[in-house]
């Protein structure tokens, strides 16, 4: 790397906004659109578990030139790489790999048992950095969209708790879902994002008084399934809060795809992959 000194720090020792501001630097020029505001930083570091002392701030020749942060939960001792990335100044010149290494190394040192991510799958820098490194593909993921949805109101639906919501998703959900779609993550969210049931249908989204909403969750009891209760479901709340714009973020199994694309959904050309590396 042309002589230049790298070293890391510790997130923590950086005040909320510097890290925000560089947050920022690091994904300029993405793939997609990314900029973080401060509320929205705090929040995911509360409903992600992001833990900043296990976070990194890169310094090239003691400059921060990039961004990692790293989120932590569970007996099973597994981390997340939530966010990484590097201004544009540093890109191309192995930073990212240099970065990558001294997280892995650190994740082994701690007693990490596995090591989780997610990455656009368009974007091949990145998941070729990822691979080399040993990461494994778990799945793709997919994002979809419905504009059209028609007012019907039904008064059948009963909101539940989404502490209650993320209990479901443990007890009923596929047992390696996205970190950001497990129980533990639902289960944090809170107000303005709300939970429904009908009957044993369940689901989680994001304000549905706003134009454009987010679907969290979607499941059914297990006991249930194939009787298509998850399409009823997903026609019933449309119905209630007709006129929005309805995503499903790019963060859901694409086996799960066929549902949505029962209840009128169209597949997004952004995808993922989750990726899964053991230690």
């Amino acid at each position: 790397m042309g002589g230049m000194k790298l070293d890391t720090k510790p997130a923590s020792d950086y005040p909320t906004p510097d890290l925000v501001q560089l947050l920022n630097l690091s994904f300029e020029d993405y793939l997609v659109p990314v900029r973080f505001e401060p509320s929205q930083f705090l929040t995911m570091l509360r409903k992600d578990n992001i833990d900043l002392d296990a976070s990194r701030v890169l310094l090239a020749d003691g400059e921060p030139s990039g961004t990692a942060l790293i989120a932590r939960r569970g007996t099973l001792r597994a981390s997340r790489l939530a966010a990484m990335g590097v201004i544009k100044e540093m890109r191309g010149k192995s930073a990212g790999s240099w970065l990558m290494e001294g997280l892995i190394r650190e994740a082994r040192a701690r007693g990490d048992r596995e090591m989780v991510l997610e990455v656009i799958e368009q974007n091949e820098p990145a998941v070729r950095l990822y691979k080399k490194q040993g990461f494994q593909t778990v799945r793709r993921l997919i994002s979809l969209i419905r504009r059209d949805a028609k007012p019907d109101p039904k008064n059948d639906l009963q909101e539940i708790d989404l502490r209650e919501m993320g209990q479901f998703i443990l007890r009923h959900g596929l047992p390696d879902l996205p970190w950001q779609l497990s129980g533990e993550t639902i289960g944090l969210l809170g107000p303005p994002a709300r939970a429904f049931k009908c009957g044993r249908a369940y689901i989680a989204i994001s304000n549905p008084d706003v134009e454009h909403v987010v679907i969290w969750s979607l499941l059914v009891e297990t006991e249930a399934r194939g009787k298509g209760l998850a399409v009823g479901l997903l026609e019933n709340i449309m119905a209630n809060h007709a006129g929005k714009t309805w995503h499903v973020p790019a963060l859901f199994p694409e086996e799960l795809g066929r549902v949505f694309e029962r209840a009128g959904f169209q597949r997004e050309e952004l995808s993922q992959w989750q990726m899964r590396l053991g230690l």
